[in-house]
């Protein structure tokens, strides 16, 4: 029986989560998270050497060992949902199949067919190979709820074949997220998959590609921007400037909500991301956590009627809390808890 929480006198947020790394999962997360009232759990294939793929076999490797079930057990007691956010085109359409098939890739701008990065989503044989691997994933990493994530590369480009270069890259992503939600919607009637929102994709969504049913759409903050800010990741108490003043940001968000919708969708952003704060480095310097800050963007995005939010918490692995203690994710979850 699921243990239902909440904090009393205020109204919930319906999903509030962290994406962990498969690597920071160690013993004291279930009980942590459930004290701070996440009820979802994202686990993510972070790589530094972009080796995407082989992250999401040592995923699955671990949630099917003797020792992953007793962990998902566990989450599952505590009322915590498991869903799987994952940069997967690697691995619903391998690199390795490019030297038979390199029409099946994307074209750089200077002509050439590239295995890099993402593929030609105007190739009917390379959706039908991404249409194929996506039920098996779907049933190699089922979510405990009905939500698929199955991102495009990282920031990546897409295709400038002829038949692919007057789609935007939002169009490009949205394109194989539609073949992606047909296909696993043969495996569970109801499940939906994110649009992942973020960078490029977020500053210009998809004019010329409908969302098909099922799509959601996942936004993710402003990286770059917090990034480049003096005060952010130091934790210098100087005045932060608030998401809700990055017009650029919200125009960018209005954007993407009049294609998608408020309804399912997600907002992904930063707060406890401490390989963010140590420049995707290990090992990880202590997380400069803005708790002002973090309740104005939780509120806004409360504000723009999303009811999942989400943050990273990668690098949060065994040897940060050995050196700096648990990370602040009761107050995070508390935020969650009392903004209205």
């Amino acid at each position: 029986m699921k243990c239902e929480w909440q904090w009393s006198g205020y109204p919930m947020i319906g999903r509030r989560g962290i994406i962990l790394d498969l690597h920071d999962l160690h013993d004291a997360w279930p009980d942590l998270l459930h004290e701070a009232g996440i009820n979802v759990l994202g686990i993510h294939n972070w790589s530094g050497s972009n080796q995407f793929s082989e992250k999401i076999d040592e995923i699955a490797a671990y949630v099917h060992s003797p020792e992953g079930s007793q962990w998902m057990n566990r989450l599952q007691r505590l009322g915590i949902e498991v869903e799987y956010e994952l940069h997967a085109m690697s691995w619903l359409l391998p690199r390795d199949l490019y030297s038979r098939y390199p029409e099946w890739f994307r074209m750089d701008e200077h002509g050439n067919r590239t295995p890099s990065a993402n593929l030609c989503p105007s190739h009917e044989d390379a959706l039908e190979m991404i249409r194929g691997n996506a039920v098996r994933l779907a049933r190699l990493l089922p979510p405990t709820t009905e939500r698929y994530y199955m991102w495009q590369d990282d920031n990546q480009p897409w295709c400038k074949c002829e038949r692919c270069r007057s789609y935007s890259d939002s169009d490009q992503t949205l394109m194989v997220n539609n073949a992606i939600v047909e296909a696993i919607r043969t495996v569970r009637s109801d499940a939906k998959l994110s649009h992942l929102a973020y960078m490029h994709t977020l500053e210009s969504p998809p004019q010329q590609v409908t969302p098909a049913e099922g799509i959601f759409l996942e936004i993710a903050g402003p990286i770059i921007h917090r990034h480049e800010h003096p005060n952010y990741a130091d934790g210098s108490p100087e005045e932060l400037s608030r998401l809700r003043d990055d017009r650029k940001f919200v125009k960018a968000l209005e954007r993407n909500l009049q294609v998608f919708g408020a309804e399912d969708a997600q907002a992904l952003d930063y707060w406890l991301d401490a390989s963010f704060f140590s420049k995707w480095k290990k090992p990880a310097g202590e997380l400069a956590f803005h708790e002002e800050q973090t309740a104005d963007d939780i509120q806004f995005y409360r504000d723009m009627n999303i009811d999942s939010i989400s943050s990273f918490g990668v690098f949060l692995d065994r040897e940060y809390f050995d050196r700096y203690g648990h990370p602040p994710v009761v107050q995070y979850g508390e935020i969650l808890g009392r903004t209205k």
